[in-house]
């Protein structure tokens, strides 16, 4: 502490606490960097939104989904159980419980790195000097900064936020009550997992999304199978339908769908947006340092994590999509080393997108959809899960694998899977791309038999 100037030094300042920036801060105590964290968050709890308001509650809530759907399948194996009765202050107290678990796992890990935490709003002033608001001191000197601080979501176009009846993705898994009736507009994995969540506690459902296919970024062989079970388990889907307006009052919102709007409004007594992210830069000053970021307030960064101005870093969210915490903790893993002094480059072949509904859906590469729009040159190859013996047996044959891949070299490009545990399956696939494997490196693979996980196999013998 310099005491004349009221400010800290340290080697390394990591702005957020989310899994980019704890991920950074640990590696880089580790290799003798010092290292101080600053997060917004009023509890001073470091995990970010991913633990706090995002992935965590979301994939708990969606085991506890999981639970009741398969409770309610027993029938069809000669095994009748009761309709589960849903206690949701137990089910949020679960999930609270395994939030401040994983928070207080993270608080050991910062007192074992000797990372210094500070809570507090971060801006440049300059290339070297961070200021605070509401912190314990109102400056730090740096080195080097490491800027981690995630996106929030983007706003809809006509409907505003409004905490109650209006809802953003991360509120819609906070509430305190289970609505009876909810509304989810749009068409991305944050509405497809809630919808999934709440169908199966009982909430009446319904989803509405402008655009003709849901997940639109996903191959349409592996979203089918995932609709149809959804539009089993909702009260109402209404693909390729614009809502017109929406009218909130003290019991909830009054929604007008269809071309016109002019039809009788339905009452739901919450409504939930997913319309996209932008990043986190807002309050920052970027202006103070030479860093850009584009439209949708992303900060741009080369291989090495290394934004416009040399001794500023940005990693997750805050640069740009794809918007998932595995690369997040994998380009704070490069930053840090780098700024230590290591020759760490971010260059992932794929990133595995996973989405965890009923079905699920993972994909890793290539899609078909994408290769076909670049024009790459590609073939590809399907397995239904009819054909697997386990499928059968757990009655879930309705999956799929399918691989995309080089025609002549057989090189492997992308693999996408829908089906029950789709999303644990797809590190094998991303392995195989990030090892530059082909049909037959996978082909020649044993395989444990009876799994699902040997229909990638399958999938690659079929064209030898």
């Amino acid at each position: 502490m310099v005491v004349g100037q009221f400010s800290q030094e340290t080697d390394l300042v990591v702005i957020g606490g989310g899994p980019a920036g704890y991920i950074a801060a640990f590696r880089a105590a580790e290799l003798g960097v010092s290292t101080v964290i600053v997060d917004s968050r009023e509890d001073g709890a470091l995990g970010g939104v991913c633990l706090h308001d995002g992935c965590i509650p979301s994939k708990t809530l969606l085991h506890i989904a999981e639970l009741i759907n398969q409770s309610q399948r027993g029938a069809e194996f000669g095994i009748t159980l009761p309709k589960p009765k849903v206690d949701f202050a137990a089910v949020r107290a679960w999930k609270d419980q395994t939030i401040k678990k994983l928070a207080a796992g993270l608080e050991a890990s910062c007192k074992k790195h000797g990372v210094e935490r500070i809570t507090g709003r971060a801006h440049f002033e300059d290339s070297r000097n961070l200021g605070l608001l509401d912190a314990s001191i109102p400056r730090i000197r740096f080195k080097r900064a490491l800027i981690a601080t995630g996106s929030h979501p983007k706003m809809h176009a006509t409907i505003p936020f409004d905490g109650q009846f209006i809802l953003t993705a991360s509120e819609a898994l906070a509430m305190q009550d289970l609505p009876k009736s909810l509304l989810i507009i749009g068409g991305d994995y944050q509405a497809m997992e809630l919808a999934t969540i709440y169908a199966a506690l009982g909430c009446a459902v319904s989803l509405v999304h402008e655009g003709s296919q849901l997940l639109p970024e996903a191959d349409p062989d592996l979203v089918r199978p995932l609709t149809k079970q959804l539009e089993k388990n909702v009260v109402a889907m209404h693909i390729g339908t614009l809502v017109r307006r929406v009218e909130v009052d003290k019991k909830g919102a009054a929604v007008a769908f269809g071309e016109s709007g002019s039809g009788k409004p339905q009452r739901f007594d919450r409504v939930v947006i997913t319309a996209g992210h932008i990043g986190n830069t807002r309050g920052l000053q970027l202006e103070k340092t030479q860093i850009k970021i584009d439209a949708e307030e992303f900060i741009a960064v080369d291989s090495q994590m290394r934004t416009a101005n040399p001794r500023i870093f940005s990693a997750g969210d805050v640069t740009g999509a794809p918007l998932l915490a595995d690369k997040a903790i994998a380009q704070g893993r490069v930053a840090a080393e780098v700024i230590a002094g290591r020759d760490s480059v971010f260059d992932a072949r794929c990133v595995p997108v996973t989405i965890f509904t009923d079905p699920q859906l993972a994909w890793c590469g290539v899609t078909e959809t994408h290769a076909k729009n670049a024009g790459i040159d590609h073939a590809v190859s399907k397995v239904p899960w009819g054909a697997s013996g386990r499928a059968a047996g757990m009655g879930r044959s309705e999956g799929m694998t399918k691989i995309i891949y080089e025609p002549g070299t057989q090189l492997v490009l992308g693999v996408g899977l829908v089906g029950t545990q789709a999303c644990e399956m797809i590190a094998q696939a991303a392995l195989a791309i990030e090892m530059g494997a082909t049909l037959t490196d996978l082909a020649q693979t044993i395989h444990p038999h009876p799994t699902m996980s040997e229909l990638l196999s399958d999938a690659a013998r079929k064209v030898e």
